[in-house]
């Protein structure tokens, strides 16, 4: 019997990636978290109707987590386990673990779980490395058909109109907004750029560049944040797992990124930007925070602008956006989870 830890905020990474993988698996039991204390997020339990559900506020009692094992043989989540008591127990009982970590965050103080389910090549091998076998590269799951209308409007298109996507603002600008503002000034193409965000971003990132629009509103579907684009331009400044790269892929948007991990082991060169590195950032790891070279970042915008049709590489992108899908991955995380 599995059971999956799950997220409610509505919005956040780890609760697109973890009902996707409830989706996908159909667990026999679900304990949702609900991350209030974490981040005072609205909380959304109706996501997961139809599912059997407990719930559970911030962190994992052991009388909580005794309740909710009961039963179960696997025990799946993502990023933490939300009381490091859990693995040592359940290992003591025979119930295997499994774990999506992400790298920046994970703390090799802890007992290793089972497994390690890495959701994307950053840190890969380190991991391996350090637990052997008990590391297997498995990303989360998109379900393509959630991203159909917008990938319809995408390929009927034929203009220059580029997405970046903030999302919420990050430590050391994550997202490498501030590079493409910079790679704005050596650029004179006519395009348009939507900067979409959660919320109104600071004066330093703001332009009065024509071409650059902002968005902040809140989306109904989640392929709305994609439709009616041509490519998505993220120049990220370190790596990790990112579902709106995955998402716009789906969506058959090319994704302009800086040539660094993982992005550079999954996306043609074609749409990978020379960067430097700018600083480091001590997470539970020591990161390096890399910056594309704006200029080198600007020809890339000129490439796409030069284009006349970016279909082709539409299609490339959905190719590798379904390398992704729930049908693909399923039996490979049932193999990996047996």
């Amino acid at each position: 019997m599995l059971g999956i830890v799950a997220r409610m905020d509505l919005g956040s990474g780890l609760q697109a990636q973890t009902l996707a993988l409830c989706k996908m698996l159909r667990p026999d039991k679900v304990l949702l978290i609900d991350s209030t204390p974490f981040n005072k997020a609205e909380q959304h339990p109706e996501l997961y109707d139809g599912f059997n559900v407990d719930k559970v506020m911030g962190f994992l009692t052991k009388d909580q987590y005794y309740q909710w094992m009961n039963g179960l043989t696997h025990i799946l989540s993502a990023e933490c386990f939300y009381n490091d008591y859990l693995v040592n127990h359940t290992m003591s009982l025979g119930i295997k673990t499994y774990l999506q970590p992400n790298a920046e965050f994970y703390s090799h103080a802890v007992t290793p779980p089972t497994k390690f389910l890495m959701p994307s090549h950053w840190h890969l091998n380190e991991f391996k490395e350090r637990y052997g076998d008990r590391v297997e590269y498995l990303p989360p799951p998109l379900f393509p058909n959630e991203f159909k209308k917008a990938r319809e409007a995408n390929f009927k298109r034929s203009g220059k109109r580029f997405l970046h996507i903030v999302g919420k603002l990050a430590s050391k600008d994550r997202n490498g907004t501030l590079s493409l503002l910079e790679a704005l000034k050596h650029t004179d193409k006519d395009f348009e750029l939507v900067i979409k965000s959660q919320y109104e971003l600071p004066p330093e990132y703001q332009t009065d560049d024509k071409r650059v629009t902002y968005d902040i509103r809140n989306v109904e579907e989640q392929q709305d944040l994609y439709t009616d684009f041509d490519a998505m331009i993220l120049p990220r400044r370190y790596g990790g797992l990112c579902l709106p790269v995955n998402e716009a892929l789906v969506s058959g948007l090319p994704v302009i990124m800086t040539d660094i991990s993982p992005q550079n082991q999954v996306l043609p060169k074609e749409w990978l930007v020379q960067s430097n590195i700018l600083d480091s950032l001590q997470t539970r790891i020591l990161l390096d925070v890399h910056t594309a070279d704006a200029k080198k970042l600007a020809e890339k915008i000129d490439w796409l602008c030069s284009l006349n049709s970016l279909n082709l590489w539409k299609t490339k992108a959905f190719e590798i956006g379904m390398t992704y899908a729930a049908d693909s991955l399923r039996d490979k995380y049932k193999e990996v989870m047996a």
